[in-house]
């Protein structure tokens, strides 16, 4: 039987196919099997797109011996495509508790916001209120918390799951125009609580931002022990996806296909497979030709 990677192991960059689509453990699976064969390394399994019935372990055990590729999970806590506040589970020790038992029947690991414990969404992103703040680079990242019962509740999560053997890849879908430097600090955040890898999502409204997002990944690039994934929404944002990738970002997530009503930011598995196969993202000694005397 093969040995199933954990997803900080894998070559990076990777293709991360996303499961979002399917409502079934056995739609899941048709999902995935297609995805094998476009080319995705690792899989996003989220919890929350299953049916309630679904939502417990053994129910999705068959989907994480479906592929010898790992899987990760996420439980959302809320939908922020919505135009009003959408719950999925509001029960924060739920959440954290069935992807910590998914890790007995197959996970490599899961995705913890780093306000777990102590949630952060406001204002509501599809808001007026809440599109002034993505705008304003001085808002507060959502999703991070800096409560030390809350920052203890999540350590004690991560170390449950590495007791356990899983991974646990910290998040902030921040939804703001991040400066560089916070982004870096939320990364030195995640790591400091012990996640084996860190997830910033950014807001970008125009190309500039784009450049700024592109900074950021640099700059995480050179200021983490942990791998990193950098990236941003919006629909600029979307053009960050493929491009951060080659700058140092862990992983690109994608899509096996689109549904009506689905997320079309993701690209398609097949198209970033095409574009990472068709780039030489190596850096070689040549190099070193074009140091300044004395540097090389």
């Amino acid at each position: 039987m093969a040995r199933i990677a954990r997803f900080t192991a894998l070559p990076r960059p990777f293709i991360c196919g996303v499961l979002i689509d399917d409502a079934t453990p056995d739609a899941v699976v048709r999902t995935i099997k297609l995805a094998e064969y476009e080319g995705a390394d690792a899989f996003e399994l989220d919890l929350q797109a299953l049916a309630p019935e679904f939502r417990r372990p053994q129910a999705v055990a068959a989907i994480f011996s479906a592929t010898n590729r790992p899987i990760f999970t996420v439980y959302r806590r809320y939908d922020m495509s919505q135009p009003e506040p959408a719950w999925f589970e509001r029960d924060e020790e739920a959440r954290i508790r069935l992807q910590l038992d998914c890790l007995d029947v197959g996970s490599v690991g899961f995705d913890m916001e780093l306000d777990t414990y102590d949630p952060h969404v406001e204002p509501w992103p599809q808001t007026p209120e809440g599109r002034r703040y993505a705008w304003d680079p001085e808002s507060p990242p959502r999703e991070v918390s800096e409560i030390p019962r809350a920052v203890e509740r999540q350590r004690r999560a991560i170390e449950e799951a590495h007791r356990r053997g899983g991974e646990v890849l910290a998040s902030t879908h921040s939804l703001t125009r991040l400066p560089v430097a916070t982004c870096v600090r939320l990364g030195r955040l995640a790591e400091e609580r012990g996640a084996d890898a860190v997830k910033i999502v950014r807001f970008n409204g125009s190309y500039e931002d784009i450049l700024d997002t592109l900074a950021a990944t640099v700059a995480l690039r050179k200021a983490l022990t942990i791998p990193f994934v950098m990236m941003a929404a919006g629909e600029y944002g979307k053009l960050t996806r493929p491009l951060a990738p080659l700058l140092g970002s862990m992983l690109v997530f994608a899509k096996q296909d689109y549904r009506p009503g689905g997320f079309y930011d993701q690209p398609p598995i097949r198209a970033m497979r095409a574009v990472f196969a068709n780039i030489d993202m190596s850096i070689t000694r040549r190099a070193e030709q074009f140091l300044p005397p004395g540097e090389e």
